[in-house]
């Protein structure tokens, strides 16, 4: 073992992070064989269903997120079982009858897609009883489910939230995109595992950008939709109010500051407690809860920036790696920007749109999970991934193992192999012809008679 220092590691790390990218396009699916020494094989990738599917999901969009993994699952071959969040089990059991006259309409099996609702352990007995499962939820409860997983190795993919950043260059149009960052952070009232959760903007249009954005937070109304005109509704669940603003103040004992807040409409005296006002605040850092933790609400802390690479660094630094989202008049600049961003999803000069373009996959890293949905990706994690090979123009031209390195080996059978090696592989046309003449006189030698070699 060779004892290496952090650095020394790090600096190969760099090495080969660099060569991965440089051959990236070595990796295509048309470069995966040179074929150079298999000519007469035929080689290929297939996907088999792998049985039933489970997914566990959240209730913060209840029909996409029952129909995504079922989408996926069924399309790949497979049945599925899903259990909906008790916090959305009228909801789930109403889209499961909508399902359910589809399976009727096109002759599938009834059975071939079903809903379940429950608590913990019903999440448990599912986990324990597929042969895949999906996750949507938090980072604790994605942990749990690894744990039970990894019992029966039941392969999963998470999807654990994120801390999203939303970057604002100097060169944007300013009205323009404060309209887009108000929509990212109070999009269902915050509760969007894609929402944008921290906002950095470059110093020389800070002050424009948040005056314009406080102007518009404050003609926000949050109230129940069925008691008047509101622009936002409620959190669904009961205590998350109070977790809101413990974030709040956390900030606030920091040294932020709240600069703008809308407003409620008539709520009743039981229902206080699960509307939060959308919320700008100030002068935020990194040392603040909100900064770090998932808040999902309607929440628009602004931090600013002095340049791009600042910019990165200040968007890395999160345990989350969801998406990110990234405004700059040079198409290039919000591009090279958003490839130094650890997250699985980026939108340039947009918010989110990746989740509306099935064809792509969405998912992320860090403590947002691993794994993907939708897309070819997301299809194939649904399968078996088996590779084939076969004889290409069997039974014509078949395997055959050199009699030099057949059992029992003869003597000059690691002689042969050597040579075999060096006339495939060799650094130059001279050592490989040189090993091909060996090949041959070894097998030259191997077929001829005992009786002529005794002779000569």
């Amino acid at each position: 073992m060779v004892d290496a220092s952090l650095g020394e590691i790090m600096t190969t790390c760099e090495k080969i992070t660099w060569l991965l990218s440089e051959g990236e396009k070595w990796l295509k699916p048309e470069y995966r064989s040179s074929g150079r020494s298999m000519i007469h094989k035929k080689a290929k990738v297939e996907f088999h269903p792998l049985g039933v599917v489970g997914a566990i999901v959240s209730w913060n969009y209840p029909f996409h997120n029952i129909f995504n993994p079922m989408l996926a699952a069924v399309f790949s071959g497979n049945g599925i079982v899903i259990k909906v969040s008790e916090n959305a089990s009228w909801s789930g059991c109403f889209y499961f009858r909508i399902i359910q006259a589809a399976l009727a309409a096109v002759g599938a099996p009834e059975n071939l897609v079903d809903v379940i609702t429950g608590f913990a352990e019903t999440g448990e007995a599912l986990v324990s009883s597929v042969d895949k499962i999906i996750f949507v939820g938090s980072p604790g409860v994605g942990r749990m489910i690894m744990r039970n997983a990894s019992k029966t190795l039941t392969p999963v993919t998470l999807e654990l939230g994120g801390k999203d950043a939303f970057i604002v260059c100097d060169d944007v149009d300013v009205p323009h995109v404060a309209q887009i960052a108000v929509r990212a952070a109070l999009q269902s009232s915050g509760q969007n595992c894609a929402g944008a959760e921290r906002f950095y903007v470059h110093r020389d249009i800070y002050a424009l950008f948040v005056s314009q954005v406080a102007k518009i937070v404050k003609s926000v109304s949050a109230g129940p939709p069925l008691a008047g005109k509101y622009d936002m509704g409620a959190l669904c669940l009961l205590e998350h109010s109070e977790k809101l603003q413990n974030l709040v103040n956390d900030a606030l004992d920091k040294g932020a500051e709240i600069l703008a807040r809308g407003s409620f409409g008539h709520l009743s005296e039981g229902a206080v407690d699960q509307y939060f006002p959308p919320t700008v605040i100030v002068n935020v850092n990194h040392t603040m809860k909100l900064m770090q933790e998932e808040a999902f609400g309607p929440i628009m802390p602004i931090m600013k920036f002095n340049t791009d690479e600042e910019v990165v660094k200040l968007a890395n630094d999160s345990r989350y790696g969801l998406g990110c989202a990234v405004f700059s008049g040079s198409q290039h600049r919000a591009r090279e920007i958003a490839a130094q961003i650890q997250c699985g999803v980026a939108a340039i000069n947009d918010f989110a749109s990746n989740y509306m373009c099935q064809s792509l996959p969405f998912g992320g890293v860090k403590d947002s999970g691993f794994g993907r949905f939708a897309g070819v990706e997301g299809l194939r994690a649904c399968c078996l991934v088996k590779s084939v090979v076969e004889d290409r123009w069997w039974p014509y031209i078949k395997t055959k193992i050199p009699k030099p390195i057949q059992y029992p080996v003869a003597e000059n059978g690691f002689e042969f192999q050597e040579s075999l090696v060096e006339a495939l592989y060799g650094l130059n046309i001279w050592d490989r012809l040189r090993a091909l003449v060996n090949v041959l006189k070894v097998l030259t030698e191997q077929n001829t008679p005992v009786s002529s070699r005794r002779n000569d």
